[in-house]
């Protein structure tokens, strides 16, 4: 592996082909060659790390990817945004490792980690399972999922984020790309959603964010998060808190989507949701209970509670 400008890329020899004596990790004496995630792209991700496939010497897919970290372990003369984008991959890896223990099926598995030396720099990163797809990808390819099937998305979906929640973490992050679908059996019968992509996770204890920093996709932004990025440093009083009511904001984010893939932006009215479902004023006033603008008037984890659970009792998925 080679770095350029923060960023850990992939070796290539002379004639644009990869390097395999070069872009390799060794776990337990198993050496993993590293290949691109999706051709022709060299890279994913970006900001904070990487994404990259894992195969064996043979060169076969071993189901797995690997997330490396763009930053080097922090010196004495390490800036400090540096270190607060290093201490967040390391913050999420014990997150990943946390969850897996206490037995969460509905977030992303951890394999393995460790650290490459790249340049005599040591990068950390960690191995996890290699999803089939994403909900982005899923629901562009598979144009006529029914009302039942979206309900379950929710469901699985929601029921990832409030084990988060009930761990004492926030996810931050929630969006289209980072929900993924793993299949459970060759003939794709059955299947669950997973909560990916924990680069942002915080605990309610720790704080890894600069001031006004962006946290999160534009776009998905809780109006928190965008008081954060727009007036934090002004320090004019706007709640710049990004909590478990993020979460739930992005989440309702995720389930208009779902339903008629767009995303609501700014107030939303009924005549904007023009999807064609049964159970549609029931859907529609949860999102937008979800949707306020204040976190205090926002929907708790109990209202979510009571009516996503109605709802899927109409769809026959409780």
């Amino acid at each position: 592996m080679d770095i350029s400008n923060h960023t850990i890329i992939l070796s290539e020899l002379e004639d644009g082909s990869l390097n395999d004596e070069l872009n390799i990790i060794v776990n337990d004496k198993d050496t993993y060659i590293l290949r691109y995630l999706v051709e022709p792209f060299k890279s994913s991700k970006g900001g904070n790390s990487n994404v990259y496939l894992l195969k064996d010497k043979e060169g076969r897919k071993q189901d797995k990817v690997v997330k490396i970290c763009n930053y080097s372990r922090p010196g004495r003369k390490t800036k400090d945004f540096i270190i607060r984008r290093y201490g967040r991959f390391i913050n999420e890896i014990k997150v990943l490792k946390d969850l897996k223990e206490k037995g969460k099926a509905n977030i992303v598995q951890i394999d393995f980690d460790g650290v490459v030396e790249v340049k005599g720099k040591e990068f950390p990163y960690y191995v996890m399972e290699k999803a089939d797809t994403d909900l982005m990808e899923y629901l562009s390819v598979n144009k006529e999922i029914d009302e039942q099937e979206k309900i379950k998305f929710c469901l699985d979906i929601y029921n990832a984020i409030k084990q988060l929640h009930c761990e004492g973490y926030y996810h931050r992050d929630i969006k289209p790309d980072n929900i993924l679908l793993f299949y459970l059996d060759e003939d794709k019968e059955n299947a669950i959603w997973k909560l990916g992509d924990l680069g942002l996770v915080a605990h309610r204890d720790k704080d890894y964010d600069d001031i006004g920093e962006k946290i999160g996709p534009i776009g998905w932004l809780s109006p928190e998060a965008m008081n954060k990025m727009l007036t934090e440093k002004l320090q004019m009083g706007f709640d710049c808190g990004i909590d478990d009511k993020s979460d739930i904001f992005q989440l309702g984010k995720l389930f208009w989507f779902i339903f008629q893939q767009n995303a609501p932006i700014g107030q939303i009215l009924f005549d904007d949701f023009i999807c064609q479902v049964t159970h549609k004023n029931d859907i529609f006033y949860l999102i937008n209970e979800m949707l306020l603008y204040s976190k205090s008037k926002r929907a708790s984890k109990e209202l979510i509670d009571i009516f996503l659970g109605e709802i899927a009792q109409k769809y026959a998925v409780a």
